[in-house]
């Protein structure tokens, strides 16, 4: 990957807000907008979400862990829509329990990013998922599509500020 992808990739990782999740409903795809934060720890890296049990989208995610999450550079950033810079990441998504000894750093982690968030924390129906990247396609521009690997992402993620 060419140095100025890489710093543009890193910065759509850790600079954008909100990503779309895709997952599967009732045997459809669904797509739905979540605020998200990298989360790394001990080798391991990934992204952080924090949603209700009552909405679809976690329904699906326990139902079939496989999803898709995109994150997606302003419009405003760039000369035309055809050459948005963008990510599509095929992740695991693994549910966090609200005892999990991690829980108090994914929780920190999020809310360093979203700290309009934390009465959230309080919402017994509320969860944390980490989503673990497999694989990913990352286009940075009109004509610069690449298929990137879980270790590509996950390296990406570890060195992003």
């Amino acid at each position: 990957m060419k140095p100025e992808n890489a710093i543009l990739l890193r910065s759509l990782l850790e600079t954008r807000p909100v990503a779309a999740l895709g997952t599967l409903h009732d045997g459809k795809p669904l797509v739905s907008m979540v605020p998200f934060a990298v989360f790394r720890m001990e080798g391991a890296a990934g992204f952080l979400i924090h949603v209700s049990g009552l909405s679809a989208h976690t329904r699906d995610m326990v139902a079939h862990p496989d999803v898709s999450l995109m994150i997606v550079e302003s419009e405003d950033e760039a000369e035309t829509p055809l050459a948005i810079a963008r990510v599509s990441i095929a992740c695991e998504a693994v549910p966090v329990a609200h005892d999990a000894q991690e829980y108090g750093v994914i929780a920190r982690t999020y809310l360093k990013k979203f700290p309009e968030a934390e009465p959230l924390l309080n919402f017994t129906d509320f969860h944390f998922f980490l989503l673990v990247p497999r694989s990913a396609r990352f286009v940075a521009g009109f004509a610069q599509a690449m298929t990137l690997g879980a270790d590509t992402i996950e390296s990406m993620l570890e060195t992003a500020n």
